[in-house]
This record gives structure tokens, sequence and C-alpha cells, in this order.
């Protein structure tokens, strides 16, 4: 897992502790400070990929967390 996977992973941890529900693909965008739609479904692709999340293609707000932070 890359670093800014762990750091994705952590802020979806997060908000799913602190609101009781997942984020938007967004709101997970507005936490890390990226703009580009592309950039965070890279990144949520990539930890669905190795297990560590899953989600619903399009649904709102269905990210799951599978395994936590290596």
């Amino acid at each position: 897992m890359t670093p800014k996977e762990k750091e994705v992973l952590q802020a979806l941890k997060d908000y799913i502790e602190k609101y009781g529900y997942a984020p938007s693909f967004r709101e997970v965008g507005t936490m890390m400070g990226i703009s580009s739609s592309a950039t965070i479904s890279y990144h949520l692709v990539n930890l669905k990929k190795k297990g560590y999340i899953d989600y619903t293609n399009n649904k709102s707000r269905t990210i799951k967390i599978l395994k936590g932070v290596d």
C-alpha cells in the first residue's frame, strides 16, 4: 500500500466513525485536498483491487472498509 493510499484509507475510516456512513467520492477528494475526480477514483480503485475497501459503482456512499491500515 502506498503512503497516499494509507492516507485515503485512514480518512475514510475517520469519516465513517464520525458520521456513521461513508463519504461520497467528492467528499473523499475534499478531505484529501484532491480536486480531480480521476485521481480520487484511481486511489479508490487501487484500494478496492487490493482488498481494503469495497463499493458499488454508480451508487452513492457505498464505500465499506474491509481491512484496516497495515
